[in-house]
C-alpha cells in the first residue's frame, strides 16, 4: 500500500531516548514514518524545564512527531508500545505475566486522552515474576512483528529464541506466539559506562571502522574455559594489553565490546553446540546485530536470522487482534 490517503493506523514505538511514528495502511504496510529524540527521558526533562505537566509535555511531543497525521486522519486509531507505558511514561500500562500470548485478543490496553474525544492505546509490557524478576516494554511487540513477518515459524509450538540487543539486551524464549521466559543483560549500558567513564576509557582512541580482529579476540577470551567468562576478571585486560604493547589504542573499544558480548552469550547459552540451541532470531539495528551474529558464530551458533524494524508490524498485529481496525489483513 503506497497511497497515504488509505492510512488506517498511527503506530508509535516510544522508548526511553527516542520515539518512532509510523503511518500504516490497510495491508499493514508503512506509508510514512518519522523519528526524533523525543523519548520518555527527554519529554520528562522538557516538562520540568518548561513547568509543564507531564501529560501536556507528552501531548506536545506527540504533536511534534506526528501532529500532521493526527489532523489529517482524525478517525484512525493511535496505538503505541514501549516505555511510554511505564511509570515514567505518559500513563502506566500494567505488566502482563509470563506465559504471555503476544497476540491475545483479550489483551488489556491502557488508554490516554490525546485530544478531545480521541485516545491513544498503549500496549503493556511483560513481567517474568521469577526469583530475580525481569521486565520488558516494547521488545514483546518487536518479537510479535518478527513472527508476523513470516520469517519465524509462529504457527509451530516449537521453542524459539529471540535476541534483542541494545542498552539492555533481552533474551526471550517463545513457543508459538507465547513468551515463556526471558532475561536481561545490561551489556550496552555497562559498555557505555566503561568506555566513557572508567579508567579503560583513557586508553580508547577512535577508529573509523570496526576492527573485527580485536572484537573476535575479545569474544574468544570470554568463550575460553580458562577465563570462565568472568567479565570482572577480564575487563581490565583492555588496559593491560595496551600497557604491554599487545593491543592498540584504536582496538580497545572493539576488544572490550567483544569481551562483553562474549560474556553475555556464554552466560545465557553456555557452550551450546549449534544443534543443541533453539532457532535464534536477532531483532536489532544492523551494526549491533552484526556484532552478535559474529560472536554467536564463534560459539558455534551460525544459523541466525537478523531482522530490523519489526515493531510496527507487531503493533499492527495487536491492533488487528483488538479489533481496532475497520479493514485489516495481518
Amino acid at each position: 500500500m503506497t497511497n497515504i490517503a488509505e492510512a488506517q493506523l498511527i503506530a508509535l514505538d516510544w522508548g526511553t531516548t527516542s520515539a518512532r511514528a509510523y503511518l500504516m495502511g490497510n495491508d499493514g504496510g508503512i506509508v510514512a514514518e518519522r523519528s526524533d529524540a523525543l523519548g520518555v527521558m527527554q519529554v520528562a526533562a522538557k516538562a520540568t524545564a518548561l513547568s509543564l505537566s507531564l501529560s501536556d509535555a507528552f501531548k506536545a511531543a506527540l504533536a511534534e512527531l506526528c501532529g500532521e497525521w493526527l489532523e489529517n486522519f482524525p478517525d484512525i486509531p493511535v496505538i503505541a508500545c514501549g516505555m511510554v507505558g511505564s511509570q515514567q511514561g505518559w500513563v502506566e500500562a500494567p505488566y502482563r505475566h509470563v506465559p504471555a500470548n503476544l497476540a491475545d485478543p483479550e489483551l488489556e490496553l491502557a488508554s490516554v486522552e490525546i485530544a478531545l474525544n480521541r485516545s491513544m492505546q498503549i500496549i503493556p509490557g511483560i513481567l517474568d515474576h521469577k526469583e530475580l524478576p525481569d521486565v520488558m516494554r516494547g521488545e514483546e511487540t518487536q518479537i510479535l512483528g518478527a513472527l508476523e513477518l513470516g520469517k519465524s515459524n509462529a504457527s509451530s509450538s516449537a521453542e524459539q529464541l529471540f535476541l534483542l540487543p541494545g542498552t539492555h539486551s533481552k533474551w526471550v524464549k517463545v513457543s508459538g506466539r507465547t513468551i515463556t521466559e526471558f532475561c536481561t543483560s545490561m551489556t550496552g549500558e555497562t559498555f557505555a559506562l566503561l568506555s566513557t567513564q572508567s579508567i579503560l576509557s583513557k586508553l580508547i582512541a577512535p577508529s573509523s571502522s570496526v576492527n573485527w580482529t580485536a572484537f573476535e579476540r575479545g569474544v574468544e577470551v570470554s568463550q575460553s574455559n580458562e577465563h570462565a567468562a568472568d567479565l570482572m576478571l577480564t575487563a581490565f585486560s583492555a588496559r593491560t594489553l595496551v600497557l604491554t604493547g599487545r593491543l592498540k589504542k584504536t582496538e580497545v573499544s572493539d576488544y572490550l565490546s567483544g569481551l562483553m558480548i562474549g560474556a553475555e552469550i556464554r552466560s545465557v547459552l553456555g557452550n551450546h553446540e549449534s544443534d543443541e540451541a533453539p532457532p535464534l532470531t536477532i531483532c536489532g539495528n544492523r551494526e549491533l546485530s552484526a556484532r552478535y551474529a559474529r560472536a554467536l558464530a564463534i560459539f558455534g551458533i551460525d544459523q541466525v536470522q537478523e531482522l530490523q524494524g519489526t515493531a510496527p508490524k507487531g503493533i499492527w498485529a495487536i491492533a488487528c487482534a483488538q479489533g481496532l481496525l475497520q479493514t485489516a489483513s495481518v
